[in-house]
């Protein structure tokens, strides 16, 4: 990652001087709430919607004045595996979908002591942008999100991404098991349209540290603790529901 990070340091460096100036003119881009942002470390848990990863480039470029947001990306499309990741997303942590969770990528920002500590994380929980039908929906939440907040025993910052998936929208995707679908029908240019991005109040998931959980008890806490935090959030801003999870789900003890 330090031998990419040095490489092309000129190159995104001018490239998010560009997306600055084009989220700014183009989408009127409108970022509320940095004051709910902790001064310490934290997870960003956002909604993920919309093509081109405008909503990733945008979280991960333009909506802290002077902290880094690292996006965990999916290692398909992380600059690591990469020509879209090397040339137009160009940041983030790498975030694998099989073989467990991999902290090593993340000790630097979010464990005390790391390189870049107190660091901002950002996760998109439900893993697939969604097409342009689903707009309303909220997707069902991968349990990575409670692994890490809890892990590292960070807050957890809700954020609301808004107009993405109309300013750029996904009409088919193909699916995928193991990794996040690939989009194959969505607007070849982004649309003026203006995009809002919320942070929510913190919380933390301070009664589950230090406790052995299972699967089904993660996935109950990113989807029955979490998920309901960012469909309010969400909410404000349009009508916004919960679709059903459709994997086994335990209430921790």
């Amino acid at each position: 990652m330090q031998a990419y990070q040095s490489e092309f340091a000129a190159y995104n460096r001018r490239k998010k001087s560009f997306l600055k100036k084009y989220f700014k003119i183009w989408h009127r881009l409108e970022v509320i709430g940095l004051s709910n942002i902790p001064s310490g470390p934290a997870l960003l848990a956002a909604n993920h919607s919309g093509g081109w990863d405008l909503d990733i480039v945008c979280l991960g470029n333009c909506c802290h004045p002077t902290r880094e947001i690292q996006v965990l990306i999916v290692n398909n499309w992380h600059f690591l595996e990469s020509k879209w990741g090397k040339y137009w997303v160009g940041s983030g942590i790498p975030l694998w979908t099989t073989g467990g969770t991999r902290y090593e990528y993340m000790d630097s920002y979010l464990k005390p002591g790391g390189k870049n500590f107190p660091g901002l994380v950002a996760i998109y929980p439900e893993g697939n942008s969604g097409t342009f039908q689903g707009r309303h929906q909220l997707r069902k939440f991968f349990p990575g999100v409670a692994r890490i907040a809890i892990n590292y025993q960070v807050p957890i910052v809700p954020v609301a991404q808004v107009g993405f998936q109309s300013a750029c929208p996904i009409f088919m995707e193909i699916e995928h098991d193991k990794r996040p679908n690939d989009p194959v029908i969505m607007s070849p240019l982004a649309l003026p349209l203006k995009l809002r991005v919320e942070f929510g109040k913190p919380f933390t998931l301070e009664k589950f540290y230090g406790k052995k959980l299972s699967k089904p008890e993660e996935f109950w806490i990113a989807n029955q603790f979490i998920r309901p935090k960012i469909k309010e959030l969400l909410s404000k801003h349009a009508r916004t529901n919960m679709d059903d999870v459709d994997v086994e789900m335990k209430e921790p003890a």
